[in-house]
């Protein structure tokens, strides 16, 4: 007879397998949490991984701007010992393509908003604001010795017969324009003739623009003979450099800074490059000495500049732009002393320097 308290052997108790529903549930959202968090971790990272990215991108790109601008601004007026005093003998040049030949002035700048700015240069375009107008971007123009290239010593000047002799062959074409520079004085003019080691100076020709005189001296009258002076052995002759510096809107659609070179007044072997990406706006302020004390008394705009010999130091706000519309929202940004409200969420920031020109001043 069985015993019905006796459990047989072969009689396991249940055990459980697996997960239950709301086990699972539950672990589903621990680690949705985990994976949210971890997300959230992710994108700010990258967010500001971008956002400083686009910080360095700014401020590399308007160093590198400030530095050519700079470097190139100490050196306006530069045409060896004799910078203090120029005489430019080229026939006078107006219109829009003046500003290649204002040797005698070192520095030329161009307002923007001005009804004179020369139609050769781009007009940047600006931002779009909630309130207000940006002003147009400044242009800046250098002239100057091409001390980058090569130099070459007189041994003998005929002033009669507008005839510099050099030590070497030069290998200068004729119609180029050149500096000739002792410390007295220098003198720029267009080299006529093509003797290998001799320059001309010679009246008018079939140059353009062509020398007004064939006169080297100071005060520069243009008339067949001008005002003489004969160049000895302590002189130099070099090329002459005139760079613009401008923004415009590149390729790719980002604002850039630009600089056209022209070496020896030869427009063929004009060079354009793009300087900087991300530089917006450049605004220009000029140091005007009016005591002739070489200090600057006040900072004035272009179109305030009286007499361009009179300037000593310049003061550049450079407005840089991030390349992408980085900011999550409207980001208000200064310059030139005003705040401004954009449109869009790029991101933007002034830098500023002021630079002593070197010959015009202690």
């Amino acid at each position: 007879m069985n015993n019905p308290l006796l459990i047989p052997k072969n009689n396991h108790l249940s055990k459980q397998k697996g997960l239950s529903l709301v086990e699972l549930m539950i672990s589903l959202l621990l680690s949705l949490i985990l994976i949210s968090g971890a997300m959230q971790v992710f994108l700010g990272s990258k967010e500001t991984f971008a956002f400083n990215e686009e910080m360095t991108w700014m401020q590399e790109s308007s160093r590198f701007s400030l530095e050519f601008l700079t470097r190139d601004a100490r050196m306006a007026g530069y045409f060896g010992c004799g910078s203090q005093t120029i005489a430019n003998t080229l026939n006078p040049v107006t219109g829009n393509n003046a500003w290649k030949y204002n040797f005698d002035q070192g520095v030329v700048g161009f307002d923007g908003d001005d009804a004179t700015f020369p139609s050769v240069f781009p007009v940047a375009n600006r931002p779009t604001l909630a309130s207000g107008e940006l002003p147009k971007s400044d242009v800046l123009t250098i002239l100057r010795g091409a001390t980058e290239g090569e130099s070459f010593k007189v041994t003998g000047h005929n002033p009669n017969s507008a005839v510099i002799d050099l030590s070497v062959t030069h290998g200068i074409d004729s119609g180029r324009i050149l500096v000739v520079s002792d410390c007295d004085h220098a003198a720029v003019f267009q080299t006529t003739g093509g003797n290998p080691k001799k320059l001309g100076h010679n009246k008018g020709g079939s140059v353009s623009p062509g020398n007004c005189t064939k006169g080297l001296g100071i005060p520069v009258a243009c008339s067949a003979n001008g005002t003489s002076y004969k160049y000895d052995g302590d002189a130099y002759v070099m090329e002459v450099l005139a760079h613009a510096y401008y923004i415009d809107t590149a390729t790719n659609n980002v604002p850039s800074m630009y600089r056209e070179e022209i070496t020896g007044g030869d427009d063929d072997d004009a060079v354009t490059e793009e300087l900087a990406q991300g530089i917006e706006n450049i605004q220009l302020f000029y140091g005007v000495d009016t005591n002739d004390d070489k200090i600057a008394n006040k900072y004035v705009n272009a179109s305030n500049v009286a007499d361009w010999t009179t300037v000593v130091s310049i003061r550049i706000h450079v407005l840089a732009r991030s390349i992408s519309q980085i900011s999550s929202e409207v980001t208000n940004f200064r310059f030139v002393g005003n705040t401004y409200t954009p449109t869009d969420n790029y991101l933007r920031k002034e830098f500023i320097s002021t630079v002593k020109i070197r010959n015009r001043g202690i």
